[in-house]
């Protein structure tokens, strides 16, 4: 079954209105609606263009309810929420995510900081040199949003582009990097839906950091002072 006809099927089940959705070229998985003139208007990303019927069903109820503020049934959208997550939609997917994704600078090396360098350091000293090189950007996005992603479906590690200067103690960069990595090797607890990835377990490996308090500290005087100035965020010192 298509998109619209998916969609509408599951929207004769919510009781909903009038209503139509078609795809479009986010850079990301995102999804938008709008409610106008008693009809609701969907774009849905078109990352799922190839996903299968039982999925595509799935994502139905999960961005109908969304949308109608209404809570999904037990279990109907769980299979949407794994596949989004999953290689078998990103890995085909790869070469237009990273045409897509502007904000990232697939360039390791820096202004000031070489993030291969950094990877190997924090690889070799905290999980025995196993991890596999992973695709390495410069996220060029506010620090306020994230400091770092890890996107384990691509094994693709991005880094703030505001800790690539010399004012940035190389130990902040190099926890960034070490906190981003463990999201790739610990698993996230609850389940698809309500995913918990910075539980107990993952906060006692991450104080294994060597300088964990002090970078802490940093990332915590980091977010005091980058205040919005003329387009621009000032990096504290050390």
């Amino acid at each position: 079954m298509d998109l619209d006809g998916t969609f509408k099927q599951v929207n004769k089940q919510l009781s909903g209105g009038r209503m139509s959705v078609s795809f479009y070229p986010y850079a990301e998985l995102r999804h938008t609606w709008r409610h106008r003139g008693g009809a609701l208007t969907l774009r849905v990303s078109d990352y799922l263009d190839h996903a299968p019927d039982d999925v595509i069903e799935a994502f139905a109820w999960y961005l109908l309810c969304r949308a109608y503020r209404k809570d999904c049934p037990d279990g109907m959208a769980e299979k949407y929420l794994g596949f989004a997550r999953s290689r078998e939609l990103w890995v085909p997917k790869k070469d237009t995510y990273i045409a897509r994704a502007r904000f990232l600078s697939f360039r390791p090396r820096g202004d000031a900081r070489d993030l291969r360098p950094v990877f190997d350091y924090v690889n070799g000293c905290y999980f025995d040199g196993k991890l596999l090189l992973p695709d390495l950007a410069w996220a060029k996005e506010s620090p306020s949003a994230r400091l770092g992603f890890y996107f384990q479906a691509l094994n693709l590690l991005a880094v703030n582009k505001v800790l690539d200067s010399e004012k940035v103690p190389r130990y902040v960069l190099e926890f960034v990097v070490y906190h981003e990595l463990l999201h790739g090797i610990m698993e996230a607890k609850g389940s698809q839906v309500r995913r918990i990835h910075h539980t107990k377990d993952f906060r006692e490996r991450e104080r294994q950091f060597s300088m964990y308090d002090e970078a802490e500290k940093w990332l915590s005087k980091l977010a005091r002072s980058n205040k919005k100035r003329s387009g621009h965020w000032i990096v504290p010192q050390a």
